[in-house]
């Protein structure tokens, strides 16, 4: 086990994950040469008396590579890094440093990046940066700091990355971030910070603020006005209340804001004017009430606008009108989990190139006539949980590109023959959790895209033969906790794609003989909670690929050997809940694969002959 190191003119030496204690005085006399030195993991530990020895590193004149994290350093000497004119990164990360003095770093003006996160830090040291004229990178994130000097970072003029969240900042010092020509990334996030002034930045070539998780309550006139070059503003999870009119002026590079998760109720008009390249804004998650007709103005390129989970009411037409004046390339609107409970025509008139309209989780209970027609090329449209009883064959007719089609969680109980009859490209329908009790036979005419199709939590009774056939891409068919009494003898096509199919919770008693077995690559069927008396080989003929079978909570009172002869993979299969009293010695014989049985929620190995 290593316990000293002594250096012998190497040019690169490590002590990494060993567990080194001690470091000996003048360790280093005779290694003037080495360039890089790692103690990282080496468990240096504060109640030894010679843990890093004043000087200890001075004779390493040519270092521009020390590493001495994950360690478990509380302090360092005044003069530990004396002497190392060339050093360039130094890696002090993932220690237990509580202090650090105004000299540690002196000297040091060939550093580059200093890693000091993941420590104990309460504070730093007014002028401990002040010879670190060449720095650019510097990590301070995930400490316990509560304030920082006012000139702290004034002599960083190289600085490009600075790293302060996770702290315990709560007010920062006037021109704070004055001094910092080329800085291009500030991390302030999961702070405390309250107020931001328009002094706090200077100008500089950011990029990107990060400030979400603080407990900022309201935004400056001119606060981010220096920031001329920034692209991402990020001022989610606060408890903004107010924006003053102005707040985000001169940010002329401006591409995506995001203010979600705070207090908004109300947004004063024009809040974005001035901000041409901006292409995504979140409003979601505030108590936002109304929006002004002018909110948008001047915004020309948006691509995404959200506000959802807000308080909005009915949308006026005015409002999307302004927006189809100036928003003319919006690519994704989401307006879900608001108060909306009507659409009238003309809302979305000018959205000639919206692709995503998230409208669900709102109060809809009626939408005109013409509302989407204009939305060419819509590839989105999201309904679901609103409070529609009926639809039109023509409201949704224009919807040429329409991929996804989400109407689930509402209250219809038919749908209109000729619904989907202009749209050849869907890959998605949603139909699950309403009240449908019919299914028209040539409801889906266009088949050969589809790949979801959910029609489950429903009232149907019966399905028309050959409702499924010309699938070829279906992958996902949910049927179960409808009604379903019988099933017609032809009712898929070839399907290659299924492989898991659920009619569970059903009215079954009977099914017809190879209904399933145009589902070749079929694994697992559910056929549990229906009025099954008896099994048949009949029923799963075909299914030579399959290797789940469900028949628990049915009313089954014997099985034969020959029920499951030709489930040839069959590796599992459910009985709980039945009524069968005993089985045959032999009723498993004809399952090569069978490893378990489930009775009664108990899985048992094969051989175990149980009754349910």
């Amino acid at each position: 086990m290593i316990r000293t190191i002594d250096g012998n003119n190497l040019r690169r030496r490590g002590g990494r994950d060993s567990r080194l204690a001690v470091v000996e005085p003048h360790s280093f006399d005779q290694t003037r040469n080495l360039i890089a030195l790692g103690f990282s993991g080496t468990m240096l530990q504060p109640k030894c008396s010679k843990v890093l020895q004043p000087s200890l590193f001075t004779p390493l004149v040519e270092l521009n590579k020390l590493d001495l994290s994950r360690n478990l350093l509380t302090s360092l000497p005044e003069d530990a890094f004396q002497g190392l004119v060339k050093l360039e990164e130094l890696m002090l990360q993932r220690n237990s440093i509580r202090k650090l003095y105004s000299s540690s770093f002196q000297g040091l003006n060939h550093l580059k990046a200093l890693f000091l996160q993941q420590n104990h830090l309460t504070d730093t040291p007014a002028a401990i940066f002040d010879d670190l004229v060449n720095l650019e990178t510097l990590h301070l994130q995930d400490n316990k700091i509560t304030q920082l000097p006012a000139n702290l970072f004034s002599n960083l003029p190289k600085l490009k990355k600075l790293y302060l969240s996770n702290n315990r900042l709560s007010l920062l010092p006037s021109a704070i971030f004055f001094y910092l020509p080329n800085l291009t990334h500030i991390s302030l996030y999961e702070n405390q910070v309250s107020r931001l002034m328009p002094v706090t930045f200077g100008t500089m070539a950011l990029q990107e603020l990060w400030l979400y998780d603080n407990m900022l309550t309201h935004l400056e006139e001119n606060v981010f006005s220096n920031l001329t070059e920034i692209r991402l503003l990020v001022l989610s999870r606060n408890q903004i209340q107010h924006i003053s009119p102005g707040a985000f002026n001169g940010l002329m590079e401006l591409e995506e804001i995001s203010l979600h998760t705070n207090r908004l109720t109300n947004i004063e008009a024009g809040i974005f004017k001035g901000l041409p390249k901006l292409v995504n804004i979140s409003l979601e998650n505030n108590q936002i009430h109304h929006i002004p007709i002018k909110l948008l103005d001047g915004v020309s390129h948006l691509h995404l606008l959200e506000l959802q989970n807000n308080s909005l009411p009915n949308l006026q037409n005015e409002f999307l009108n302004s927006l189809s004046i100036d928003l003319n390339n919006l690519l994704k609107l989401v307006l879900k989990n608001n108060k909306i409970h009507s659409l009238e025509n003309g809302l979305f008139d000018d959205l000639k190139k919206l692709q995503e309209l998230h409208l669900h989780m709102n109060e809809i209970s009626s939408i005109e006539e013409g509302t989407f027609d204009n939305l060419e090329e819509l590839l989105i449209l999201h309904l679901a949980k609103n409070n529609l009883s009926s639809v039109s064959t023509s409201l949704f007719s224009s919807l040429k590109s329409l991929k996804i089609f989400r109407l689930y969680e509402n209250q219809l109980t038919a749908l209109p023959d000729g619904i989907f009859d202009n749209l050849p490209d869907l890959e998605e329908i949603a139909l699950q959790r309403n009240q449908i009790s019919y299914i028209q036979p040539n409801l889906f005419p266009h088949k050969s895209k589809l790949t979801k199709l959910y029609l489950d939590n429903n009232l149907l009774t019966e399905l028309q033969p050959d409702l499924f056939v010309g699938f070829t891409l279906l992958k996902s068919l949910t049927l179960n906790k409808n009604q379903l009494t019988s099933l017609p003898t032809v009712l898929f096509g070839e399907t290659l794609k299924i492989t898991e199919l659920s009619l569970s919770h059903n009215n079954l008693t009977h099914l017809p003989p190879g209904v399933f077995s145009p589902l070749k690559k079929l694994k697992k069927l559910d056929l549990s909670s229906n009025q099954f008396s008896i099994i048949s080989a009949d029923f799963f003929e075909g299914l030579e690929n399959l290797t789940d079978l469900n028949l628990q909570n049915n009313n089954i009172e014997s099985l034969k050997q020959e029920d499951f002869k030709k489930l040839k993979s069959l590796s599992m299969l459910k009985l709980g809940n039945n009524k069968l009293q005993s089985l045959p010695g032999d009723v498993f014989d004809a399952l090569p694969k069978l490893s378990r049985t489930k009775q009664n929620n108990k899985n048992y190995p094969v051989g175990e002959k149980q009754a349910g």
